[in-house]
């Protein structure tokens, strides 16, 4: 389905809306015909009557045929007979003035009408792209830059809103004019009216050969709009990072370069779609010509077409000019727009891979974490990269455990807590909760035959663990908003506790409007350590089983550090916890540690085992990767 298709498909939302504006179109073109219709028969009768006195004015009969112009020439001559020429063309001002009221009346309440499908249809689009976003996986975002994804969102949006609707709603009105207008000038000439039919097909033929290049620019310049954005979201994202080494100037050249393409690529656009209207025109204008020099010889040579009908035959026709100047930019429109609507389609048409498989069963944690976690030959690769993140893992987690995870950097530590979390999926083996795979059913390597239990849901999954990562995230909210994330009736007292227990809750209750104070995006009003401690405390007000902390005190000082450490050991006491850490203080008091390099668990043991063994453990430790 093209992507026109598929855009006009999203307005049978709006059905109502779209018949109105249609019906209102169809009295906004017969008002206009009518309007002008009139024009044949007045200048007949006031031009007869201006050429005699008014005593001459023969009272005209009633017409014998049913031409509807021989009975407004029958009506209207009467009134000349009545009311004179003057007082005639008065009256019929008045009801020329009636018209065009009433005409843009209808053209105002179909344009209305035409507002509800626009932004209808373009707030259905961003609400679509939002929630594709949120159940893409992670790294599938990643692989997409932020800045182009924000330009679909929104350059993209308004495109289809102001080409494709704007032009939709012209090629619903113009055809109509021009229809309407065909049939009075084919009955008014038919001879006069052929010329229009031989230049009309050469017309469109030109137009449309030039709006095909229309769309292939179109595409190359959102693309390279997308890359405008891209850059101002990485420069405003590193802009702490490009002052301190002072990389201003480089920056800037860079971005000139992307900027100086975008603007050559959008004045071709513009350019070529500039074009439609004067050669529009220029077609009009001919065809114009032409019809003034054959209908003129045909007045002066006396062969039935009289002044009168001329003038009305060319007011009809002028009328058609600006129609069809409509209708070729709207098909200019359309074409740029479909380049617009195909990039927003490329994003709503990515595969989901993070779904659940068609058939599931519900699960429940117990209070105090599952009884075993376990990795079955795990193996996974990041898209694009040169090397495995995790080749062959097994790894077996006991109930209520503390398991760190530690190693080189890269060794695959924060991507066994992704796949444990489904923010991704293995390549290939199976994770397994109480022996519940937590994605598609997976068979046992050491028993092909064998095939585990349903999957669990994943909204069953994830609302057993709780999360705090290296780089914490605050959304646009209040500090109780922040900390419930996700509950849809925060719980004051227990967010209380949760930042009691996270000690956040002396700098939340010292904020200008405390639980009720709006945290800016991203947190950037809070340091590192209150935002790292409001994430923990968000991780602890869920009260989830299975604690997942992925260097969770990376960000803090000393004194921080170990106020949360003692958070984080009693948020840990009854807890199945996977830590990934660097700090040797959070790792001597694991249950267990892994060892992880290259994708691999090369050392599994305590801290003082590991240290009497003087492998790669006992290196990162005097080498102080691990630091004290």
């Amino acid at each position: 389905m093209t992507p026109l298709r598929r855009i006009l498909g999203m307005a049978g939302a709006f059905r109502g809306a779209f018949s109105g504006a249609a019906l209102f179109y169809v009295l906004y073109t017969l008002v206009s015909l009518v309007s002008l219709g009139m024009i044949i028969p007045v200048l007949d009768v006031i031009l007869s009557a201006g050429s005699s006195s008014p005593g001459e004015v023969a009272m005209p009969s009633m017409p014998t045929t049913a031409s509807i112009q021989d009975w407004i020439s029958h009506f209207v001559g009467r009134a000349v007979s009545k009311y004179g020429p003057l007082g005639t063309l008065g009256r019929v001002s008045v009801a020329a003035m009636g018209l065009f009221f009433l005409k843009n009346g209808f053209r105002y309440a179909a344009l209305w009408n035409m507002s509800t499908l626009r932004t209808g249809i373009s707030s259905m689009l961003r609400n679509a792209l939002h929630e594709k976003l949120l159940h893409l996986a992670p790294a599938t975002v990643h692989e997409k830059r932020k800045g182009d994804i924000l330009a679909r969102a929104s350059n993209d949006v308004n495109e289809v809103e102001w080409a494709i609707l704007t032009g939709l709603e012209l090629l619903v009105r113009e055809p109509l004019v021009i229809l309407g207008s065909l049939i009075v000038l084919l009955a008014m000439s038919a001879k006069l009216t052929l010329i229009l039919l031989i230049i009309g097909p050469l017309a469109a033929w030109l137009l449309q050969m030039v709006s095909k290049r229309l769309k292939r620019k179109s595409t190359l310049a959102q693309d390279r709009l997308g890359e405008v954005l891209s850059a101002i979201e990485e420069s405003l994202s590193g802009l702490r990072i490009l002052q301190a080494f002072q990389a201003e100037s480089y920056q800037s050249s860079r971005f000139a370069q992307i900027n100086e393409r975008a603007f050559h690529a959008t004045r071709e656009v513009h350019r070529r779609r500039d074009l439609a209207s004067p050669l529009s025109e220029l077609i009009g204008v001919g065809a114009l010509l032409l019809i003034l020099f054959y209908g003129g010889r045909e007045v002066l040579q006396g062969d039935g077409l009289t002044g009168p009908t001329l003038v009305a035959y060319l007011l009809f026709f002028y009328q058609l000019i600006p129609a069809f100047k409509s209708v070729s930019m709207a098909l200019y429109n359309l074409q740029k727009g479909n380049a617009a609507a195909e990039r927003l389609f490329a994003i709503l048409d990515l595969p989901e891979t993070l779904r659940d498989p068609e058939h599931t069963e519900s699960w429940e944690c117990p209070p105090h974490g599952p009884k075993t976690i376990e990795f079955r030959d795990i193996h996974y690769s990041y898209p694009g990269a040169s090397h495995p993140a995790l080749k062959g893992l097994h790894l077996h987690i006991g109930q209520g455990q503390t398991i760190a995870l530690v190693g080189p950097s890269g060794g695959g530590k924060s991507t066994v807590v992704n796949l444990l979390l489904r923010a991704m999926d293995p390549d290939s083996g199976g994770i397994f909760i109480d022996g519940r795979p937590i994605s598609a059913c997976y068979k046992d390597p050491q028993d092909p035959q064998e095939i585990a239990q349903l999957p669990m849901p994943m909204k069953d999954l994830r609302s057993a663990m709780g999360l705090v990562t290296q780089d914490p995230i605050l959304f646009q909210g209040t500090a109780l908003e922040n900390i419930a994330l996700g509950d849809p009736k925060p719980n004051l007292e227990r967010a209380k506790k949760a930042a009691q227990e996270a000690q956040a809750i002396g700098f939340i209750e010292d904020l200008p409007k405390g639980w009720d104070h709006i945290i800016a995006e991203g947190g950037q009003s809070l340091s590192g350590g209150q935002r790292q401690r409001m994430a923990l405390a968000r991780a602890l007000y869920r009260n989830a089983p299975i604690l997942l902390l992925d260097e969770a005190t990376s960000a803090l000082d000393a004194e921080n550090e170990r106020l949360v450490q003692e958070a984080l050991e009693a948020a840990s006491a009854g807890r199945t916890t996977l830590v990934v850490a660097h700090r040797l203080a959070t790792v001597q008091k694991a249950d267990r540690i892994i060892v992880l390099d290259q994708g691999k668990v090369v050392e599994e043991g305590d801290h003082r085992t590991l240290m009497a063994n003087g492998g790669l453990y006992f290196t990162l430790v005097q080498t102080q990767q691990l630091e004290t």
